[in-house]
């Protein structure tokens, strides 16, 4: 994290600028890719590695899974191109899961049985945050291989500065606007370091989540703090979200991204 923070202070990001475009619109168009095969595959619950997986879809019931899915992510991708106000996506992304309970009172079908069908994740027992601080144990910790992972630890922060690079550089293309990649490489940087003082792990923008904000609407530092909260109050829940939200939509907001 701090070295990331010192090649952006020190300006080095503005490498990627040497980049043809070809290389940043085949990440963009990579990354588009990815997202509609992910939602897809969280449509029908089965893992979706090669396009030789989208076979899965010739089943009858894989092919009713991931119809409303398809549907509603080209819902979406219109409603977002289409309204004139930004609380309108929104609203729509509020009525989708809506009408699914409904659909389900109305038909006389029950979670569980919607479930069973494939409609909704499986129920999994809930983990305390407190297991968390369990995984932690430094004295099973070698540290005489630290000198080992090295040459490791210079690939990863290649990797992590390359591929941010890349995210800000294709959510500048999206957005239709420059960005300041200096900048948002020290974000990253900081954000690492963040993390790695909370035992967390290293990463990057979350560059599906940045595309869906953008085109929300809403471009106000609230949506940020709103997500935070949003975040500590899944990981403090005892209910798991993939056990009541529909997995059409959960996957359509990736497909419409």
């Amino acid at each position: 994290g701090l070295v990331l923070v010192a090649m952006g202070y020190f300006k080095l990001a503005d490498a990627v600028s040497y980049l043809p475009m070809p290389v940043v619109g085949g990440y963009l168009a990579f990354i588009g890719y990815f997202c509609v095969q992910a939602g897809t595959s969280l449509c029908i619950s089965q893992p979706m590695m090669s396009i030789v997986d989208w076979n899965l879809l010739l089943d009858s019931k894989n092919l009713l899974l991931a119809g409303p899915g398809l549907v509603t992510g080209l819902v979406l991708t219109l409603t977002s191109r289409l309204a004139t106000n930004s609380g309108v996506l929104p609203v729509v992304m509020v009525i989708i899961p809506a009408l699914f309970y409904i659909i389900l009172w109305a038909t006389g079908t029950s979670l569980e049985e919607a479930r069973e069908d494939g409609w909704v994740g499986e129920t999994s027992p809930s983990v305390p945050i407190s297991d968390l601080l369990h995984l932690i144990d430094f004295r099973q910790v070698r540290w005489d291989l630290v000198s080992q992972i090295i040459p490791t630890w210079f690939g990863m922060v290649f990797v992590v500065s390359f591929a941010s690079c890349l995210d800000v550089a294709a959510i500048s293309i999206d957005m239709g606007q420059p960005l300041e990649t200096n900048r948002e490489l020290a974000t990253v940087g900081i954000c690492n370091f963040m993390s790695g003082l909370t035992l967390g792990f290293t990463g990057s923008y979350i560059f599906s989540q940045t595309i869906f904000t953008y085109r929300t609407g809403i471009h106000d530092r609230c949506i940020g703090f709103m997500i935070m909260c949003v975040y500590m109050y899944i990981v403090g829940s005892p209910v798991n979200i993939l056990e009541v939200a529909p997995l059409f939509f959960l996957g359509s907001t990736l497909i419409f991204i």
